[in-house]
């Protein structure tokens, strides 16, 4: 057993006792019950709890808003991803196999910070930067469920503390400021492809050089920006050429079956290119497959309830 005011060193971080032991305590309380609950809540700082808020936003209610939203959470899961790339702090069921164990399927990425988290907070942010002052319940619930996604990444023995707080921290400062800085593109917001393909070639780029291609972050990075420049490019060609009407159509049961039909269709291609498509190869497997991911999100799934009238 490790003693209690021993530190050892994680790949760059150093990882204190107590951290493990705070994740010892929570594991405590581990039966069939509270496993399955924090595998689920965890699910809210994945991409699906995104996806499913993106599409929303942008199939239902305000187009230019969720062009922004979409814009902001990839970019801040890029950055993510690079940082755990540059700390290469190890998991906790690794460092600590006498502590701490992994509950469901074990993470392959790094640890800090915390992805999840990340995602969550930046979700969380920017529904509160629009909803916030009109609906107050909107931050109080966003807050909750981000505690609560940091307390899952923690018991499943995912993540340090220290891992969930800088990735609550990341998820808000990348939410404000890319905000911000898509903000200073006024109306013409779809000019931000122009910075969106030099970044994406950069970062492409880097993670070669990197040697990182095909590792398990360098592969989150792809998808992001496989979906980055397809939602971007297909925002432009919907603005222009289908200009599907959200306004115009929110009656009930149109929205239902937008989000059934394009959800459907969404998850198909998330899931169902993965038997077809190399897993060894990144830029097919993760690149290709979200870029027509977010194709569909941003032009063929608005053409298509433009056509069929919903």
């Amino acid at each position: 057993m490790v003693g209690r005011n021993q530190r050892r060193e994680v790949w760059g971080l150093t990882a204190v006792q107590f951290e493990a032991d705070i994740i010892k305590a929570l594991q405590n309380l581990s039966n069939g019950v509270t496993d399955a609950l924090n595998t689920g809540i965890t699910q809210l700082g994945t991409e699906i709890a995104f996806l499913a808020v993106a599409v929303v936003l942008y199939w239902c209610l305000d187009k230019r808003y969720a062009y922004r939203f979409f814009n902001v959470y990839i970019l801040g899961v890029a950055m993510t991803n690079f940082l755990k790339l540059g700390f290469k702090r190890e998991r906790p069921f690794n460092a600590y196999p006498e502590i701490v164990r992994s509950i469901g399927t074990p993470e392959t990425t790094y640890s800090f910070p915390s992805g999840h988290t990340e995602s969550i907070a930046s979700i969380s942010a920017m529904l509160t930067i629009k909803y916030g002052k009109k609906h107050t319940a909107v931050p109080v619930v966003c807050a909750m469920l981000t505690v609560l996604v940091m307390l899952s990444r923690m018991y499943l023995g995912q993540h340090y503390l220290s891992d969930v707080f800088c990735g609550l921290t990341a998820g808000v400062f990348f939410a404000i400021a890319f905000n911000a800085l898509l903000s200073l593109f006024g109306d013409k917001e779809e000019w931000f492809i122009v910075p969106n393909i030099v970044l994406t070639v950069v970062l492409i780029s880097v993670l070669a050089g990197m040697g990182v291609l095909n590792s398990p972050s360098g592969a989150d990075i792809l998808k992001g920006v496989g979906a980055f420049v397809a939602f971007d490019a297909g925002y432009i060609i919907e603005k222009k050429f289908v200009g599907y009407d959200v306004a115009a159509n929110r009656v009930w049961w149109k929205v239902a079956l937008r989000l059934v039909i394009g959800l459907g269709v969404a998850l198909g291609l998330q899931q169902g290119l993965k038997p077809i498509l190399p897993q060894n190869i990144s830029m097919l497997y993760c690149f290709l497959r979200y870029f027509l991911l977010a194709a569909w999100v941003a032009v063929a799934a608005p053409a298509l309830f433009k056509a069929v009238k919903i």
